[in-house]
């Protein structure tokens, strides 16, 4: 699976080589993002570097079994999502969104449909500033949609479709070993913050409501 980034370079490598200057400045990305991404489409052996300046394209065995249809996203599980952020500064705020939508574009399985990053508020109450990424992204199939979930911990979600999925084996295993991953590191984080005293209270309520 590739990220909505890498697809987008591939998309445009199949035009003709091009420089990183170039390619950032076609999609609109950070010039370090299209570079990290050139470096692992290169690893795949998708993309080939050459000459000074380097200017990158796709491989010639890619290019010929490939045709610009194959680099459109895969139709798959589409949400509508809000991710919130909230800091003790406003740049703070705006600069921690622009990082998460970095990482959202090189999410393998994800891509993004429309992005845009909310007006920053200031809570007059807590004197702390708030700001929101509102997207619409399609998941290519549910494991990526678990990791989206646990990683960027949306506060809004609602699935646009389609009406009914058919989950393979391959696909639901990978989604429940992630969501027991996450859940397991949470847990190890939380009892690392607890006392014996309050681990053990919680181990017994634990108990208790499981026999209720």
């Amino acid at each position: 699976m590739f990220s909505d980034l890498e697809r987008r370079i591939g998309l445009a490598l199949y035009e003709g080589e091009k420089t990183p200057e170039e390619l950032a400045e076609e999609l609109k990305e950070d010039i370090r993002d299209v570079l990290d991404a050139l470096k692992k489409l290169i690893k795949l052996k998708i993309v080939v570097k050459e000459g000074y300046p380097p200017k990158y394209r796709l491989a010639d065995n890619i290019r010929e079994a490939l045709e610009p249809k194959d680099f459109e996203p895969v139709e798959g599980i589409q949400v509508y999502a809000v991710i919130e952020a909230q800091a003790v500064d406003e740049a703070l705020t705006k600069k921690a969104l622009e990082k998460l939508l970095r990482k959202l574009k090189k999410e393998p399985g994800i891509h993004i449909i429309s992005a845009e990053i909310s007006k920053i508020e200031r809570d007059e109450e807590g004197g702390t500033y708030t700001g929101y990424i509102e997207a619409k992204l399609s998941f290519e199939a549910f494991e990526p949609l678990m990791r989206f979930m646990f990683h960027y911990g949306p506060s809004v979600i609602e699935v646009l479709g389609p009406e009914k999925i058919v989950l393979d084996v391959a696909d639901l295993h990978r989604a429940l070993l992630e969501a027991a991953t996450m859940i397991n590191g949470y847990v190890h984080y939380i009892t690392r913050l607890m006392t014996k005293k309050e681990l053990e209270e919680f181990n017994r309520k634990l108990v208790r409501d499981m026999f209720k």
